[in-house]
């Protein structure tokens, strides 16, 4: 009687620690923030943001004329895995405004003025837009100066100055309707 005492008490004991150890497990899962991935459950461990193959990086270029000039480009390879420190101290003379995988904004202060300065004059006929300091060629229009009203065709015998890319494009889209 004495040795089915004990097999009992120990075979309670066992039951008792095994059932104790399912309710910490199924409380400590309770705590955490589960996501299923089919029928298991794992604690999904909190994410850091860094760059990868898909982050886009955004570079403001802020001229003291006013106007800014903007350049995208994917990251390179070696910069996958970066975290918002490595990139801001990588770029150290750039002002990080925006940090997220998806995209990376960096603004810069330029000491000089802007290319956005344009004179539009007439070049074998169409109307040409050209760099206003340096008289260089930027791009030939399909628009012939013999489309254009007398008093703009007198306009582009001299120059039309056009400051800004938008206010450019604005013109350009004005002289074709």
């Amino acid at each position: 009687m004495k040795g089915i005492k004990i097999c009992f008490a120990v075979a309670l004991g066992i039951g008792a620690a095994a059932l104790g150890g399912w309710l910490g497990y199924v409380k400590t899962l309770e705590g955490e923030k589960d996501v299923s991935y089919g029928s298991t459950l794992m604690a999904q461990a909190p994410s850091k943001t860094v760059v990868n193959e898909n982050t886009v990086m955004e570079f403001v270029y802020n001229y003291k004329d006013g106007f800014s000039e903007i350049q995208e480009l994917l990251p390179q390879l070696y910069m996958y895995g970066w975290d918002r420190e490595a990139v801001e101290k990588a770029y150290d003379q750039w002002q990080m405004t925006e940090f997220s995988a998806d995209r990376i904004v960096l603004n810069r202060d330029m000491d000089c003025q802007s290319s956005q300065h344009y004179t539009l004059k007439e070049n074998d006929g169409y109307v040409a837009v050209y760099y206003r300091d340096s008289d260089v060629l930027r791009e030939m229009t399909s628009t012939p100066i013999a489309s254009l009203s007398e008093g703009d065709k007198k306009l582009f015998e001299q120059g039309v100055d056009i400051d800004g890319e938008t206010n450019l494009m604005r013109y350009l889209e004005s002289l074709e309707t």
